[in-house]
């Protein structure tokens, strides 16, 4: 040690390395005479210590101590923290897949935009899970997102369509952590896919696994009586989606949307299919050329028309009379369960069964939709239905 001290005052561009060799001897002198399994110890502390002060990491990938990263459907890293306790939902309909995710109630969220809460109102969601109505709305301003409001509710992450770039980009530029759910697909499938980035988001991988399982089997069966039918039975319909001042709104055929992924799941003819968009304005001539053999429509959560008001003959300035399934009585519709049953959510099994039995009831006959919907609602949501509630959703005429 001294002999390093004095050949570094000699100002040697050479490093004088003899000073650190000493200092260490020194340190070890004392540990020399340990037994083997003193010294093991003494490397396990040491070792247990650096883990302590490294980065942490989640089930999703590394990041900074207490957070994880996530992959989006958007493709993007998202960094959450390792616990998510506060929630905002951005206009994507993803309540009710999250009231599944929880067993039939919605802990953690606080914050959604004013229309959605308003469109869920109606719902049986609002019924099973009632917090849902009294979150803060105060992040949007007369229907535009307001970020500062939304930073003021200091949440962990908001999940938001993951189609939306301009909102995506205000999160970002923002700081709020932001998780992009898709809205294109197959509605029996979509819901799915959301179950499984909510076990990314709060760090539960396979948590949904048995629930999802439930709802596949279900679309598997009802897919399997569909494809029974002949081609040459395959029936005909559209989704009606609205009718106002002498104008049908119509589900457009556009490939990888709703009806799209319904005509072809459940083995029928969408009479939409050139049709391009999503709710594509219609003359009644065009309906009256294609003369459907039924028509399906989308019930109070989308249009706030049901069978009836159809086959009451005219609605919104418009004549169904001329219609085949006018005349047959072939217009079918179902109420509001937990949100609407054409569009992805957790009651996208169900709504197999209910178009098939709609369509194709002599392959339908052995199945109880009611006491179906009632072990679907038990299982997914935790929640026992009543039969007005079952009446309400699959038969709203009733």
């Amino acid at each position: 040690l001294v002999l390093g001290a004095v050949l570094s005052t000699f100002g040697t561009m050479v490093a004088i390395i003899l000073g650190y060799y000493a200092a260490w001897l020194a340190l070890a002198i004392p540990v020399l005479t340990w037994r083997a399994r003193r010294l093991f110890v003494l490397a396990g502390l040491t070792a247990l210590a650096a883990c302590s002060g490294s980065n942490g990491s989640g089930s999703g990938g590394s990041g900074d101590a207490g957070t994880r990263t996530i992959t989006d459907h958007g493709d993007k890293q998202v960094t959450l923290p390792a616990t998510v306790t506060r929630v905002a939902i951005d206009q994507i309909p993803i309540e009710s897949t999250y009231i599944a995710y929880f067993d039939g109630s919605a802990p953690n969220l606080v914050g959604m935009s004013a229309a959605r809460v308003a469109a869920l109102k109606n719902t049986i969601a609002a019924e099973i899970a009632p917090e849902i109505l009294e979150v803060d709305t105060s992040y949007y301003d007369n229907g535009e997102l307001n970020v500062e409001s939304l930073l003021a509710l200091n949440v962990d992450v908001v999940l938001y369509n993951a189609s939306n770039d301009k909102h995506g980009q205000l999160f970002e530029q923002a700081g709020i952590p932001a998780v992009g759910f898709t809205t294109e697909g197959d509605p029996t499938s979509t819901y799915a896919d959301w179950m499984h980035l909510l076990e990314d988001v709060f760090d539960e991988p396979g948590k949904m696994t048995d629930k999802i399982a439930l709802g596949t089997g279900y679309v598997e069966d009802a897919q399997a009586r569909a494809a029974q039918i002949a081609e040459a039975d395959k029936l005909s319909t559209f989704v009606l989606m609205g009718v106002k001042d002498g104008m049908i709104t119509v589900a457009a055929g556009t490939e990888g949307w709703f009806t799209d992924s319904w005509a072809k799941r459940m083995n029928y003819t969408d009479s939409a299919k050139d049709l391009t968009g999503s709710a594509a304005p219609t003359e009644l001539e065009t309906v009256l050329g294609w003369d459907p053999d039924c028509i399906l429509v989308t019930g109070k959560g989308m249009s706030d028309l049901t069978a009836k008001d159809i086959l009451a003959g005219s609605a919104g300035g418009v004549d169904f009379t001329q219609l085949k399934a006018y005349e047959n009585k072939a217009v079918y519709s179902t109420g509001l369960g937990m949100w609407n049953w054409f569009t992805p959510n957790p009651d996208a099994p169900l709504a197999a069964y209910w178009v098939g039995s709609s369509l194709y009831p002599d392959k339908f006959t052995d199945i109880d939709l009611p006491a179906l919907t009632k072990d679907y609602y038990k299982q997914m949501y935790a929640f026992d239905l009543t039969d007005d509630q079952v009446t309400t959703i699959i038969n709203p005429d009733a």
